[in-house]
């Protein structure tokens, strides 16, 4: 499948590919919190002007609005948002974060949750946000981190503890068998534990230009699990895109509400990312 198709869908698909609770704000509370008040950590300007990209249905937009800040709201679908039946002031532009219908420098933080494995080009959406970020911005971006080991760990074991349960016999690929970033089958998991090991090590070690891992997106619905990411989404791959790229460093990089999370970051199962911009 072409990656771009998977932006078509994402644009054009009513459900599956967001957030959606029926208009109920106590539960989108409880689901963007962390990812928000992680933002609002890091957010030096009170009160700044904040693009949440890939905002989905609002809701996150909707509460930085709510902590007083002047938050837009940006996502491939063409709207109305599921937040905007509360609050219908949301500002929404519908928009590609490869392509930022912005002037420069327009924003304090650019902020994103969920996004970027889903991006083609990942390395032009990071230069996109850049570009909309005044001198001393923020990004920041929270989402999966896809190459990590203490997650393949944890998804061999679930499937070698469900292969002796039954017998030795394992689950063999089929059809309809999803494709999952950690592997769907016994022989699967443990491949996936050996390619994302090498990898953390490889972009842990440094030395080279940052490659941005893609892999073939699995299309079906229901998107669980990121089987429909295009791209191996890591806090790797920031830190190195920052260090080789002028006027942007890493200032965090796990976190901020786990207690081992700083030095454990590289083989946890969350992407928590800020950059700024100088």
């Amino acid at each position: 499948m072409n990656l771009s198709d998977v932006q078509v869908l994402y644009r054009n698909s009513p459900r599956h590919v967001r957030g959606s609770f029926a208009g109920g704000a106590e539960q989108a509370t409880q689901y963007y919190r962390r990812y928000v008040d992680f933002v609002l950590k890091h957010t030096t300007k009170r009160p700044g002007r904040i693009l949440d990209v890939g905002c989905g249905n609002g809701w996150s937009t909707r509460l930085f609005r709510q902590e007083g800040h002047d938050a837009y709201g940006t996502d491939l679908h063409a709207g109305p948002l599921e937040a905007q039946k509360i609050d219908d002031l949301i500002p929404y532009v519908s928009a590609d974060v490869q392509r930022l219908p912005f002037a420069a420098a327009r924003f304090d933080v650019v902020a994103m949750h969920a996004v970027l494995e889903h991006v083609p080009d990942p390395e032009r959406a990071l230069q996109e946000c850049l570009r909309v970020l005044r001198k001393g911005g923020r990004l920041v971006v929270v989402g999966p981190h896809l190459l990590s080991v203490g997650i393949s760990l944890r998804v061999v074991w679930k499937e070698t503890v469900k292969a002796l349960r039954s017998g030795g016999r394992w689950v063999k690929r089929g059809p309809q068998t999803p494709f999952h970033p950690f592997g769907n089958t016994l022989l699967e998991s443990y491949w996936f534990l050996g390619h994302h090991a090498r990898h953390t090590m490889k972009k842990l070690i440094g030395g080279r230009s940052v490659r941005f891992l893609r892999r073939q997106p699995d299309p079906r619905p229901p998107f669980h699990s990121d089987n429909d990411a295009c791209y191996f989404c890591n806090p790797m791959d920031l830190i190195a895109w920052a260090r080789q790229t002028p006027g942007v460093r890493a200032i965090h990089w796990w976190a901020s509400d786990l207690r081992l999370a700083r030095f454990f970051w590289p083989f946890a199962g969350g992407t928590w990312v800020v950059l700024e911009k100088i």
